[in-house]
């Protein structure tokens, strides 16, 4: 976290520049044991040595940083997956922090003054691969597409022609009608075509994540885009039940409820809520694996959203026991 600096006066080489040059932060510094390490982990690690707990200290600021609340700070939460990764690959290496700076660099007040305005005052930050494919990233991602393998038909091929409709433009809301026309077309053809459940509940679970994906390129001031979602939302809910007896294919659609933040979902919740006890006990255990994930990823608006659903779940399961007829005879 910021500190004062020591009021000690430097001495010159203590002073002295160490680069020849400007540096965004991505550029490799030093290779140990094959493993590379850029400048971000050099001022990291400059940073550690004057923290009461090193790199942990660092650490827990970020993560102070990013779960104010309001919107994400996902400067921090990029910065937070860099401090993660280096310490893994310290650990990898089965080395001290303090090991991988040399002489100079632990003694250079000018470092010391670089790594502080760099690390914490920065603005504009250069991404790493660390900082790129944060916690909150890869989950999202994984909510949107990666559990399809676990389909009987994979939605992939369906995704990309109703994605491929709105293109990377943006469209206001006297576009917005027009767009969801044709995407709403291109699903009747692909449905018309189909010759299964499984091909049908692909393609409206395709259209669930294109949707969510177009919702940062549309104004959907009239709803269009909502009503669309809703339509393929109860196809697919209906189609999903039978299925639902995977793990992982009840790992999407929890995974998506969770993580879907446009308001499209109307009826997810209240489906899960009311599984049958088997497949609610199946629940249970995926949303405790969730919970687990998004706490050490410090993604405590996931987490709580996580917790309510599994209220509701619980609520719901006892509430269907009080109402059995072996309860009321008691």
């Amino acid at each position: 976290m910021p500190r004062r600096q020591r009021e000690r006066k430097p001495t010159p080489a203590e002073d002295q520049p160490l680069d020849d040059g400007t540096r965004t932060g991505i550029e490799s510094w030093r290779v140990i044991g094959a493993v590379s390490f850029c400048h971000w982990d050099r001022w990291l690690l400059r940073l550690a040595l004057d923290e009461p707990q090193g790199l942990r200290s660092i650490e827990r600021e970020f993560r102070r940083r990013a779960t104010v609340k309001g919107s994400p700070n996902r400067d921090a939460e990029a910065m937070l997956a860099q401090v993660t990764d280096l310490q893994a690959r310290l650990h990898r290496l089965e080395l001290a922090p303090e090991s991988v700076l040399d002489n100079v660099e632990r003694a250079s007040n000018w470092l010391l003054a670089k790594a502080h305005r760099r690390v914490w005052h920065g603005r504009a930050i250069y991404n790493t691969e660390a900082m790129l494919n944060t916690p909150r990233v890869a989950l999202e991602a994984r909510a949107l597409r990666g559990n399809w393998a676990a389909f009987p038909v994979s939605p992939a091929s369906y995704a990309a022609p109703l994605k491929a409709i709105v293109g990377s433009g943006y469209y206001d809301y006297r576009g917005v009608g027009l767009i969801t026309m044709q995407i709403e077309m291109q699903i009747d053809r692909m449905l018309y075509v189909a010759k299964s459940d499984a091909e049908r509940l692909a393609i409206h679970r395709a259209a669930l994540t294109a949707v969510i994906e177009m919702m940062d390129q549309v104004d959907d001031s009239d709803a269009d885009m909502a009503i669309l979602f809703r339509s393929s939302e109860r196809a697919y809910l209906e189609l999903l039940r039978g299925p639902l007896q995977t793990p992982r294919m009840l790992r999407d659609l929890l995974e998506l409820v969770v993580w879907e933040d446009y308001g499209l979902f109307a009826e997810g919740g209240q489906f899960v809520g009311a599984l049958t006890e088997d497949k609610a006990d199946l629940v249970v255990i995926e949303l405790a694996r969730m919970l687990s994930e998004l706490r050490a990823a410090g993604l405590d608006y996931q987490a709580a959203r996580v917790r309510a659903l599994r209220k509701r779940v619980l609520a719901s399961v006892e509430d269907r026991e009080l109402l059995s007829p072996s309860a009321q005879s008691e």
